[in-house]
């Protein structure tokens, strides 16, 4: 099994866009001296139009301010609660607080299943041009999965869930990349969403559907870089 692995930072820093976004200045990661876009703001500016007018219907729905207060507080428990599992997966002690105690007991039980950790929320880089952030690499009943918590005040549909499936996707390619000599190889993706009261949700990727899912983050990558350099 492939020993625990070093882990790079990833430096936020923002640039002049480019093409259709001069003039704008563009959020990229630099890493070992070079600067790339993230994962999820490529996922984030290449979404089918369909998903963005299913979330503008969700928004009329429900109302724009309760939308944003729904959509806040979900990213600020998520954001608490990935600090609180990385602790944890570094075998540091965890005082959970009151408001996100649902949701951890919602994800300890996925936690309680890992054998070993090789990475927690290192940064991993691609030659193609992009940086991610996986959760954690982890070794649970003798396979490797690289890992994607997410939080959720309410079950979600797989069929919601395909740019999480990209970004997993993504994330291994770019994992073998910064790891090859270490002989890295990704056995599974699995995507855990932590509920505020109800067991997590769990979506295993299989290897035959991350290279599919791959297939189609590259499609996604190269209409970010068309749209980066277009007039």
């Amino acid at each position: 099994m492939v020993p625990r692995l070093p882990r790079y930072v990833a430096k936020r820093v923002r640039r002049d866009g480019q093409g259709a976004w001069q003039g704008q200045r563009k959020m990229l990661y630099e890493v070992e001296g070079r600067c790339y876009p993230g994962v999820t703001t490529i996922l984030s500016a290449t979404k089918p139009q369909a998903d963005w007018e299913a979330l503008q219907r969700w928004r009329q729905r429900v109302g724009v301010e309760a939308a944003q207060q729904i959509s806040g507080k979900a990213s600020s428990a998520g954001t608490r609660l990935h600090k609180q599992i990385a602790a944890h997966l570094n075998g540091a002690t965890v005082d959970i607080p009151a408001d996100l105690a649902g949701y951890w007991q919602s994800i300890l039980p996925v936690l309680n299943q890992v054998d070993e950790v090789l990475l927690v929320e290192g940064a991993v880089w691609h030659p193609e041009g992009f940086v991610g952030i996986p959760d954690a690499l982890v070794v649970v009943k003798g396979e490797l999965h690289l890992c994607d918590w997410k939080t959720a005040l309410r079950p979600k549909q797989p069929q919601w869930l395909g740019d999480y499936f990209l970004q997993i996707a993504a994330y291994r390619a770019a994992a073998h990349q910064v790891y090859a000599d270490f002989g890295l190889v990704v056995q599974k993706g699995l995507v855990a969403i932590a509920l505020a009261d109800q067991p997590a949700q769990l979506f295993e990727v299989s290897l035959d559907d991350m290279d599919g899912h791959w297939q189609q983050f590259e499609q996604r990558l190269r209409e970010f870089e068309r749209r980066r350099l277009r007039p």
